[in-house]
């Protein structure tokens, strides 16, 4: 729709045409921050590489609800990491995202987005959280707040699976 073609693509991003291609017919996965990549060439959100159908956003005297069974969903890789979103308007401020990782389960190379800021609230399990250059280990009840900006990237180094909410502003992933 774009008139892009996959050359065009690769070379703005510096990944391989070819594995483009393999990505776009599904014979390969892909890291965040290649997505990301993807995503800021294409110049749409992250979040609509991975559109799973029509999203139930109820809009009522200025009051959004998302219902849990209309919940847009995000399996990458599937089913190590799994994403809810729970806010899922883009045009809005704030977006808030429910996430699970099972051990091991990480975000892959660090990268960054144009929101703002990002807060991040371990529900159970352990995360260990690197940003920019330095490394954080979270356990439950922790919270973490940073520059969506700066490089980042995350792992699940607990044995249980980690429960999270992310909390971007405004609105880009």
């Amino acid at each position: 729709m774009k008139g892009l073609t996959l050359n065009n693509i690769a070379k703005q991003t510096e990944l391989t045409a070819s594995f483009i291609s393999q990505l776009e017919r599904g014979l390969t996965t892909s890291s965040i921050a290649s997505l990301q990549k993807i995503a800021q060439v294409l110049e749409i959100p992250l979040a609509s590489i991975f559109e799973n159908g029509d999203i139930q956003d109820y809009q009522t005297n200025k009051v959004s609800i998302v219902r849990k069974k209309d919940r847009k969903h995000l399996y990458y890789p599937e089913p190590a990491l799994t994403k809810d979103y729970l806010l899922t308007n883009l045009d809005g401020k704030i977006q808030v995202i429910y996430s699970t990782t099972k051990p091991g389960g990480t975000s892959g190379e660090p990268y960054s987005h144009n929101s703002d800021e990002e807060c991040v609230i371990i529900i159970s399990g352990e995360m260990e959280l690197t940003v920019d250059t330095q490394t954080h280990t979270l356990l439950e009840g922790d919270t973490v707040k940073f520059s969506s900006r700066l490089p980042h990237s995350w792992k699940n180094t607990g044995n249980e699976p980690l429960e999270l909410l992310w909390i971007i502003t405004p609105p880009n992933f």
